[in-house]
């Protein structure tokens, strides 16, 4: 009887085992992925590398980093080539360490590259466990290894191998944790598990009113990332349903909507049809394309201007520091458009939030940057690690530089790539002429720089430095966050700075 009491024990954990391993780690990623840019991280990562471990380019480059990765580089953009000598992909998510991709390098190799490019940044460094010894740094050994075992990517993508190199150091809770998560993939993707699915419902079967990014058709002049409209709107409707929704903020706003025919009388400014209406409650509401365009005559483009007074960015919680500026009405998530339903992931698209930037003068965008990202930066919570690295960019003009564990492990990646016999580059991403000018000049930073080409020239590897390449601060987010249009600008660069050391692969 107590031989089949533990058989019958042995023989459900093992099926618990095995459900779990075929579900989650297998089935679960072959649902529909349609996040949006920059939504559910750690799910997409996982569902990238997936991705990329089950295909085969003839070619295949992999940038890899953090979001400094994400912000600079457009992968879509430069696989649009009619004849790309590589295909770009992603291996990145946000807030990359070097410990991270150290602990992917396996993962990374599995995804069949030709090519991998690591763009680094000074941020990615992990300065907030990095204090002042004498003429140098010392690294927070202690701390760093008790607060990363809680981080996501160590608890959902890694948690056995840190486990297995520190199980000795960190607390019995954390142990505890980080065990539970080595045996159950469940326990690892539970933070995320419902992400795909409440998207796809959302995206089919709901409204459109609750959306991360807004994907419909891109009004002429412009449109936020959550779907707000400047003070007019153009759009040419590639889909005309009988229902669209819109939301208005303010109480008694007057919409104006003009229909045309097409763009010649867009161009002549001759709508078939005027239609002004007044909405007395703030919300959501449904406008019917055939209730506003009683003439009843084909139309194509709808211009939408608001009549009455406007509400602002800041009022509707689209910024919260910086420049304010009015804003019109928000649009449904496929407004005049169809579902789109492929995987949009790792595609960055552009919009207002980025693109105002270029429209203000470099004085103005200076003021703007100073009260969005330096003023207060101390306390504000949003802003702590920008605030350390900036400080760290400071202190750094006064010591030596001295290698640390976190910088070894990138020689230790550079190590493995070389063992394995795929080229390996590192590119110290653009960062911005107002932060970089903190340490531009300091020894420290030339022997960094000086002793990382020296380390990966012993492999045959390279090191480019794009520190300064992009010039002009209001291609910046912030000190390292390329905006669409500042990455659109450095695609080009970072392409013909690649290409020489794919055609001599090739």
């Amino acid at each position: 009887m107590k031989w089949k009491v533990f058989l019958s024990t042995i023989a459900l954990l093992c099926a618990i085992f095995l459900f779990d391993r075929i579900f989650f780690f297998d089935l679960y990623f072959l649902f529909p992925n349609e996040t949006e840019w920059d939504s559910s991280p750690w799910y997409n990562f996982i569902y990238k590398t997936k991705e990329l471990q089950s295909s085969e380019d003839k070619h295949r480059t992999v940038v890899t980093g953090s979001s400094v990765a994400l912000y600079s580089v457009l992968p879509d953009e430069l696989n649009k080539k009619e004849k790309p000598n590589s295909k770009y992909s992603f291996f990145s998510h946000v807030a990359m360490a070097p410990t991270d991709l150290y602990y992917y390098k396996e993962n990374l190799l599995s995804t069949k590259p030709n090519l991998v490019v690591y763009l680094h940044n000074f941020a990615d460094l992990q300065w907030e466990y990095m204090k002042r010894d004498g003429e140098s740094f010392s690294f927070d050994e202690k701390t760093w290894i008790k607060e990363f075992s809680s981080r996501y990517p160590t608890k959902t993508i890694y948690p056995t191998s840190y486990l297995k190199d520190y199980w000795n150091d960190i607390d019995r809770k954390s142990f505890s944790k980080l065990a539970t998560k080595a045996l159950f993939y469940v326990s690892r993707y539970r933070i995320f598990f419902w992400d795909p699915i409440v998207v796809f419902i959302d995206n089919h079967f709901r409204s459109g009113r609750k959306y991360h990014l807004y994907q419909g058709v891109l009004p002429k002049e412009g449109i936020w990332s959550k779907g707000w409209t400047k003070t007019n709107a153009t759009i040419e409707c590639k889909e005309q349903r009988e229902t669209e929704s819109i939301f208005v903020q303010n109480k008694n706003t007057k919409l104006q909507f003009l229909f045309f025919e097409n763009q010649n009388s867009l161009i002549n400014n001759s709508p078939i049809h005027t239609q002004i209406i007044n909405i007395q409650k703030s919300g959501w509401l449904d406008i019917h394309w055939r209730e506003l365009n009683l003439s009843n005559l084909p139309w194509s483009i709808v211009k939408i201007q608001i009549l009455s007074q406007l509400p602002t960015a800041k009022q509707v919680n689209l910024i919260r520091y910086g420049k304010d500026e009015e804003v019109g009405i928000r649009l449904s998530h496929f407004f005049c458009d169809g579902i789109q339903t492929e995987n949009r992931s790792y595609s960055r698209a552009s919009y207002w939030d980025d693109t105002r930037f270029v429209q203000m003068s470099v004085d103005e965008f200076q003021k703007e940057y100073f009260e969005r990202m330096i003023k207060d930066a101390g306390n504000r919570q949003e802003l702590w690690r920008l605030h350390v690295v900036r400080e760290a960019k400071k202190n750094v003009n006064s010591v030596k530089f001295k290698p640390w564990s976190e910088y070894n492990r990138i020689l230790e990646i550079s190590e493995y790539f070389y063992q394995n016999h795929i080229p390996f580059v590192i590119v110290l991403s653009p960062e911005n002429p107002i932060e970089f000018a903190f340490y531009k000049n300091s020894n420290w930073r030339k022997e960094w720089i000086s002793h990382l080409k020296e380390q990966l020239a012993k492999r045959g590897q390279t090191v480019i430095d794009h520190t300064e390449v992009i010039s002009d601060v209001r291609y910046f987010f912030d000190p390292h966050h390329l905006t669409y249009e500042g990455a659109k600008i450095y695609n080009t660069i970072f392409e013909s700075s690649i290409n020489p050391i794919i055609s001599k692969e090739n």
